[in-house]
């Protein structure tokens, strides 16, 4: 940084302080070590994030879009982290310059958006924790005025604090309050009843979860995006259900898998879903399941060779590793495969290979497709996994549900055999054997016994290489469910 910028920002009152595209704290000025305790050396190297409040992370993100548009953000809110935990409301001034550096000069809100009079060391936790909570925090008067609210409550509605105390509870379109929430809160006020209420915020496409807490003539409010909770209710409530489906032998392999990413795409309403099974020799993709994906595209792709550079799916079976593509039009693994794409409307697609439990085979290709470019985000990502984990579990136990069927059968047949076309031509044998006549050996009588012994053996013969290519069968089936190649 130029030394005369240097000495300005080191004399400044303003916090400032400068870091790469990536977050990295480069420079901090004294009056920013001051206001948060830490020293030059503790700042020095980390990441920005690191000091951020968490519910502000989503904030933060979109806001580099908006840095890399203009070169400059003015008026932008965060909050940082003390060194002993206390968060600081600060109003940004931001410059992106040609070298890339990001250079901030803030000024903390000196207002206290929960004004509790800390007249004592308990009042002063009490304020400290409630502003730190990643829940939002509230406190509501009668006519459902906010007179007091933390900084994630701040951070969930998008507001600045003059906004939440004009607008009032009710009127903050953000929260997607419903009646039946309304309701809830009044029901609290007049009983004087704790009631904890979950809703859909239809607003964000986000559930919460309100923990209402009456006192006197005011209401005290907990606020949580519990979306990640629900999700993860619901995957594990999808996941039983088709376990428990395939193990029933009226459900095909590609019937579960059909109510497996049924219960996805209903859970994810924008993701529209397909598994490709893999044939044995590692060459062809054939549609397994795909609930919502045009019949008429999966028709087109029926068959899909393996290969390096055949779209996702194909891509990701020749590879045996995930595929990602974020935008299919411009891809040059959809070379050949995005006007059918654009046909139907697709624009990104992300394809996972289900390996076997031994990691010989690609049993499958997991698909999702997007009507959108867009990229998957870490959340996406472990439901992918967890998809692929199921996928897996689903497809070998069925497969082994037909093998061990499949050898019962064999068995069966095994023992059938031996029961029947076993049995006689050994008592024909046995038979001819007590006729021939050991006294005259030159009976003609003999000569007939002979023939018939040969033919006798012949068939036995046969029907001993029956059960030998039955048995070599069974072993090599039982070689594939129990042990894969490569193990020995």
């Amino acid at each position: 940084m130029d030394t005369r910028l240097t000495s300005f920002f080191t004399h400044s009152k303003d916090i400032f302080f400068v870091m790469d595209m990536s977050g990295v704290i480069l420079y901090t000025n004294p009056s920013f070590q001051h206001l948060f305790n830490y020293t030059e050396v503790e700042l020095a190297g980390i990441n920005i994030a690191d000091i951020c409040h968490p519910a502000d992370k989503e904030r933060r993100e979109e806001s580099i879009g908006g840095l890399l548009a203009n070169k400059k953000l003015i008026g932008y809110k965060s909050r940082v982290k003390a060194k002993d935990g206390c968060y600081y409301s600060v109003t940004w001034s931001i410059l992106l310059n040609d070298d890339n550096l990001i250079y901030s000069t803030g000024n903390p809100l000196m207002e206290t958006s929960v004004p509790i009079q800390c007249t004592q060391a308990s009042d002063e936790i009490i304020q400290h924790t409630i502003r730190s909570l990643n829940e939002g925090f509230i406190v509501l008067d009668v006519n459902w005025n906010i007179v007091a609210f933390n900084p994630a409550f701040q951070a969930m509605t998008n507001l600045d604090a003059c906004e939440i105390r004009q607008l009032g509870f009710t009127n903050i379109k953000s929260l997607g309050l419903i009646p039946r929430v309304m309701d809830e809160f009044r029901r609290s006020l007049s009983e004087k009843k704790s009631i904890q209420v979950q809703y859909l915020n239809t607003y964000s496409n986000s559930w919460l979860r309100i923990n209402i807490y009456p006192y006197h003539n005011q209401v005290a409010v907990f606020i949580r995006d519990i979306t990640e909770i629900m999700i993860q209710q619901w995957v594990l409530a999808l996941e039983k259900k088709v376990l428990e489906l395939n193990t029933t032998s009226k459900y095909t392999i590609g019937q579960t898998t059909k109510e497996l990413l049924m219960g996805i795409e209903e859970i994810f309403p924008d993701m529209i879903c397909s598994v490709f099974a893999v044939d044995d020799a590692q060459e062809k993709l054939n549609n397994l399941a795909a609930p919502r994906v045009p019949k008429a595209y999966c028709d087109e792709l029926e068959g899909l060779s393996v290969g390096p550079n055949v779209g996702s799916c194909g891509s990701a079976s020749y590879h045996r590793k995930q595929v990602i593509v974020s935008d299919i039009a411009n891809d040059p693994l959809w070379a050949g495969y995005a006007d059918l794409a654009k046909r139907f409307g697709l624009r990104a697609c992300w394809s996972t290979p289900v390996m076997s439990s031994k990691g010989a085979k690609v049993l499958a290709v997991f698909g999702i497709y997007y009507t959108t470019v867009r990229e998957p985000n870490e959340s996406e990502l472990q439901l992918i996994e967890r998809t692929v984990n199921i996928l897996r579990v689903l497809i070998e136990s069925k497969r082994n549900e037909e093998s061990i069927l499949d050898q019962n059968n064999r068995l069966h047949s095994i023992a059938s055999i031996s029961s029947h076309e076993l049995r006689r031509p050994v008592a024909t044998i046995m038979g001819l054997v007590n006729l021939f006549d050991r006294d005259d050996m030159q009976n003609p009588l003999n000569i007939e016994i002979m023939d018939h012994l040969d033919t006798s053996t012949q068939e036995l013969d046969d029907v001993i290489h029956n059960i030998v290519e039955k048995t070599v069968y069974m072993r090599v089936n039982e070689t594939a469910m129990y042990g894969e190649e490569g193990d020995r």
